[in-house]
C-alpha cells in the first residue's frame, strides 16, 4: 500500500492526547478561515520550536522510498531559517545533534534540505526566489531510499526545485533508528527560535511502492469527512448520545463524553459521512480513530476501516491502551473495487470500526 497516511492539520492538531497522539503548537486551528481552498484545516503555529507532530508514525523505508508533503504558507521572514518539515527518529529525535533531515526556506525563498547525522550540515541550497512568502505552497520531499546512496529531490507545487534535485543523502542508514522514521514534524525549526507565522494545512506520506498514490502528488488537500448519520451496522453501544454516529463525530474528539463502547469481538459499528467539498478527485482515504480501552487486563484490538452499504474492508489490527490513541489506517485503492478511488466513490462511503479481540 502505497499511502501511509494523510491528516488535515486541523484533525491533528485537535487530537492533542497522551501517549503517541499530540501535537505541540503555538496558536489554534482553525476552520473557515486561512490558506487552502474554503480556508479548511488549517492551523497556525509559530515562535519558540512550536510545530505540529503527526502521531503514531513509523515508516520503515528499507529499500522503497518516501515521500512525505504539506501544504505551506509563511507570512514573512522571521528570524533565522524557517522550518517547513522535519523526519527524525526516536531517539536522535527533533532538534538534537543526530538522526533528521529537515527542509527550511531562506531569507531570499531558497529551498535548503539539511541532513543531520553527526552535526548541523546544509547539505543543498537551490535558486533563490522559488518559494514565495504569503502565498500557500504545497512542498513534498521524496527520499529514493534510506540507505548510504539515497537521493532527495524536494517539489514545489508539483515541480521539482531546481537544485535541489536529487540531492546526495549520504550516510541516511546510520540514523539512530536505522531504516525507522519515528519523528515527523510540520513547521519545525531548527534553532527553535522562530517568530515568522506559519499555517499548514493537508500532510501526508507515500511510500512510493504499490500500483496507486505512489510518487509526488503535487497540489493536494486533505479533507475530512465527518460522521453524520447512521450506517450499515450499529452493533456497539452509544454513550452520551442516542446514536453510534453522534458520539464520534465531534472534531476535536470529546473523549469520554460521548463513544462508542464494545466488549464483544467481531461487533462492528458503521457510519454514514459528509460529502467532501471543493476537490477534483482522491488520491486516497485515511480512516482516524480516537481510541482506548477501560479493562486493566489488556489485549484488546480494534479494525478500522470502510464500509460501502453492504460489506466492509479492514486494515490490521491496532492494539489499545488505557490512554486515548489516535490510529490512522489509510487505504490508497478502493478496497471495494481494487481500483484507483473516484469521487463518485464518496458517495456511499461508510466508516467502520470492529472490536477484533
Amino acid at each position: 500500500m502505497a499511502l501511509l497516511f494523510n491528516y488535515s492539520a486541523n484533525n491533528i492538531t485537535a487530537i492533542a492526547q497522551s501517549g503517541n497522539a499530540w501535537a505541540n503548537i503555538t496558536g489554534s486551528p482553525t476552520i473557515g478561515v486561512g490558506d487552502g481552498p474554503q480556508g479548511i484545516n488549517t492551523v497556525h503555529c509559530s515562535g519558540n520550536g512550536s510545530g505540529i507532530w503527526l502521531p503514531n508514525i513509523a515508516i520503515p523505508i528499507n529499500a522503497q522510498g518516501l515521500v512525505v508533503g504539506g501544504g505551506y504558507n509563511v507570512s514573512s521572514f522571521g528570524s533565522g531559517a524557517t522550518g517547513l518539515m522535519c523526519l527524525g527518529s526516536s531517539t536522535g529525535g527533533i532538534g538534537g545533534t543526530s538522526g533528521l533531515i529537515y527542509l527550511q526556506v531562506s531569507t531570499d525563498g531558497s529551498l535548503q534540505v539539511v541532513s543531520v547525522i553527526s552535526a548541523h550540515q546544509t547539505t543543498k541550497s537551490s535558486a533563490s526566489g522559488v518559494f514565495t512568502f504569503g502565498n500557500r505552497h504545497e512542498v513534498e520531499l521524496a527520499i529514493s531510499a534510506f540507505s548510504n546512496s539515497g537521493t532527495v529531490t524536494v517539489y514545489l507545487d508539483g515541480v521539482a526545485v531546481p537544485g535541489l534535485t536529487a540531492v546526495s543523502m549520504g550516510n541516511l542508514s546510520s540514523m539512530d533508528d536505522g531504516s525507522t522514521i519515528h519523528s515527523v514534524n510540520m513547521g519545525f525549526v531548527n534553532n527553535f527560535l522562530q517568530t515568522t507565522l506559519i499555517v499548514i494545512d493537508s500532510t501526508y506520506a507515500l511510500d512510493t511502492t504499490g500500483s496507486f498514490c505512489n510518487a509526488p502528488l503535487g497540489p493536494a488537500i486533505s479533507v475530512p469527512m465527518i460522521p453524520n448519520g447512521v450506517g450499515q451496522e450499529s452493533q456497539w453501544t452509544a454513550n452520551g448520545a442516542s446514536l453510534g454516529w453522534q458520539c464520534i463525530s465531534e472534531v476535536p474528539p470529546d473523549d469520554d463524553t460521548t463513544y462508542i463502547s464494545s466488549s464483544t469481538p467481531n461487533q462492528e459499528e458503521t457510519a454514514a459521512l459528509t460529502t467532501p467539498a471543493g476537490i477534483s478527485g482522491v488520491y486516497g482515504v485515511t480512516v482516524l480513530g480516537d481510541q482506548r480501552q477501560d479493562t486493566s487486563g489488556g489485549g484488546r484490538t480494534i479494525d478500522l476501516g470502510l464500509g460501502n452499504g453492504s460489506t466492509r474492508s479492514y486494515g490490521s489490527a491496532f492494539g489499545l491502551g488505557t490512554t486515548y490513541k489516535t490510529n490512522a489506517q489509510p487505504f490508497s485503492s478502493n478496497p471495494f473495487t481494487s481500483a484507483a478511488w473516484l469521487l463518485a466513490d464518496m458517495t456511499a462511503l461508510e466508516v467502520a470500526a470492529k472490536l477484533a479481540s
